[in-house]
Order: C-alpha cells, then structure tokens, then sequence
C-alpha cells in the first residue's frame, strides 16, 4: 500500500525540518526584512519561504545568542511593554560581519542551485 501525495510532501518537509540551518535563516531573515525579535523573525521566515521552512522556537533563541557571540548580530531591549507584563522585548539586527556573512551564504546557495540547470 502507497502513501498518498500529501503524506509523502509532510514526511519529506518534516525531514527538512531537521536539515535547516536556523542561524543561516536568522542571517538571511534579518538581511532581507531589518531588524527583529524572535518570534518576528520566526514568522518572517515562514513567510518568506512560503510555509516551507518553520523555525523551532527552542532553537531560535540559541541561535540568536550564538550569531551574537560570533559577532553577526547585536541585540538591544525595547522599552518594558505593557503587553509583555513590563518586560522589554529583545530585538536583533546584522552588524557589518553579519551582513557579509549573509550575502556570502546567498552567493553561495544562488550559485550551488545553478550547477547544471543552463540549457536543460
């Protein structure tokens, strides 16, 4: 017994889910819309690919921390929110090093999904 189309797209999209690159989408997701808070950037993604790449929430926030030691990101607080109970929200934005990283990132996939398609 076959699975049906849709039960193959979700099992290969749940299989991608495990391959993605959070800190490559965050670097291209903060080069393409601005700065941005985590769950913007979430949302930014998901809605930059269509629906086809989700960013996990717990491994968001790792990422961001680690783009940040590395000296792609720099982080601030927003003023306390009222919404948010009087906690700030923590926002990102590429640094320099950050934005070279993401064009270099983009330069590189534009060219690997080159690779073979002229004049086929």
């Amino acid at each position: 017994m076959g699975l049906h189309p849709q039960e193959v797209k979700d099992m290969l999209v749940g299989m991608m889910q495990l391959f993605i690159d959070h800190k490559a989408a965050l670097l291209q997701a903060l080069a393409a819309g601005g700065e941005g808070y985590g769950l913007e950037l979430i949302d930014r993604v998901k809605q930059q690919t269509n629906g086809a790449i989700t960013l996990l929430q717990g491994r968001v926030y790792p990422a961001l921390r680690e783009l940040e030691q590395e000296g792609f990101v720099k982080s601030y607080e927003s003023d306390p929110l009222p919404e948010r109970g009087g906690r700030p929200r923590r926002y990102y934005k590429l640094t320099a090093e950050g934005r070279r990283a993401a064009t270099a990132q983009r330069n590189a996939a534009s060219s690997l999904f080159q690779l073979g398609w002229e004049g086929r």
